[in-house]
């Protein structure tokens, strides 16, 4: 992969603290034998029971986890981290965690069977649990991804109410946070050059993983109109959810939503186009169920945006910046201090949640996640702006 600026990425984050990547299927779901209805998808919320939780086992086949740095933990403390993680949700659900190889696996298998220097009672609590309760399952997946960051690449999972429940998968098109469109010179010949940062890495075998998924529990696959990952999205359960502007209304992910102006592939100019949101809006309702989306402007939105000034490779995704608790409750960060470089965003943000309705009608109960005004020695500006 391309070198990048690790220390204006949110990439930085996971190579720093690294983060929790999952994504978490539902449990089982009653299917009927009927002849199938027209599909009527509902997405449950995150805190609603699973069946399991999909994680990857970081590897550094693509060049994407390096060595370590003042700006990178290094494949092996990513590594270390990742199982932590897994073992803290595998104590209470069964967590599948693809790894690419079969030495990948051992590798995987030794960091299970041992504590970690950094979490030994996470592993005292994961040998703990009762017989029969969570787990985690290596799965040996050659070439079947490239990222571990299964948040944004694996499927959302959603139930057909129309017919039994019918558990359902949607793929939203992974393009490696628009890559695809990157002015890299390792970007596909198609690209229309609207990814300013010089980030860039492989994804071809991230488009794999929500079919593959799907495959794996005989689910359905619905592909969505729209490119976008799942951090990009937010949704209560009950027909709302959140958005950033700034990450799903951006030619690099969605050119379609756009008026453009080209010189040859490259695109000079993007007016957005009146029927945009509204046209997200239909699509989130046909894949998620959702009936109200309260729109968030994120971060720099196309074109206002040059290569030192994208901090974010995500474009803002919502996930950093706001959470439904339960219905009705929102959880939404903060920075009084600009502490991270974000108060005017976070304020922002603030502003445009006060006095929302959700779908059911219920003004949102705002509950505030104020960064650390001060966050003391041994960390960058970037593990600072990255803080979630």
């Amino acid at each position: 992969a391309t070198a990048h600026h690790a220390s204006h990425t949110r990439r930085a984050f996971g190579q720093q603290l690294t983060g929790l990547i999952a994504l978490p299927v539902l449990g089982s779901l009653a299917t009927s034998g009927h002849a199938a209805a027209s599909p009527k998808l509902v997405a449950p919320s995150e805190e609603h029971p699973h069946a399991a939780t999909y994680m990857a086992f970081a590897s550094d086949v693509d060049g994407i986890w390096t060595q370590p740095s003042s700006e990178n933990a290094g494949l092996a403390r990513v590594r270390a981290d990742l199982i932590d993680v897994a073992k803290a949700i595998g104590t209470y659900e069964p967590v599948k965690m693809f790894v690419l190889s079969d030495a990948d696996k051992a590798t995987a298998q030794a960091l299970l069977n041992q504590a970690s220097k950094a979490n030994p009672d996470i592993h005292q609590r994961y040998r703990s649990a009762a017989a029969g309760v969570g787990g985690v399952e290596l799965i040996v997946s050659p070439n079947g991804f490239n990222d571990y960051w299964t948040r944004d690449t694996a499927p959302v999972f959603a139930k057909d109410t129309a017919n039994g429940n019918q558990l359902t998968a949607v793929q939203f098109n992974f393009n490696g946070w628009g890559n695809a469109n990157s002015q890299s010179p390792d970007a596909p010949a198609s690209s229309n050059q609207t990814k300013t940062a010089v980030f860039y890495q492989p994804y071809a075998n991230d488009q794999k993983i929500a079919a593959a998924i799907a495959a794996r529990h005989s689910a359905k696959l619905v592909r969505s109109s729209l490119t976008l990952e799942g951090g990009a999205l937010e949704w209560d359960g009950e027909g709302c959810a959140i958005v950033t502007a700034s990450s799903v209304l951006h030619p690099n992910r969605n050119p379609q939503l756009f008026d453009l102006g080209t010189s040859g592939k490259q695109v000079t100019a993007a007016k957005l186009k009146p029927t945009a949101k509204a046209t997200v809006e239909a699509e989130l309702k046909r894949v998620l169920g959702v009936s109200k989306v309260i729109w968030l402007t994120g971060t720099a939105v196309f074109p206002a945006v040059d290569v030192d000034e994208e901090t974010d490779i995500t474009n803002g995704h919502v996930d950093f910046y706001a959470k439904f608790l339960a219905p009705g409750v929102v959880a939404y960060a903060f920075d009084p201090h600009d502490a991270t470089g974000e108060k005017t965003i976070t304020a922002r943000h603030k502003q445009e949640l006060t006095g929302q309705t959700d779908a059911k009608g219920r003004t949102l109960k705002l509950v505030p996640l104020l960064t650390p005004d001060n966050y003391g020695a041994g960390l960058s500006r970037s593990q600072k702006a990255n803080f979630a």
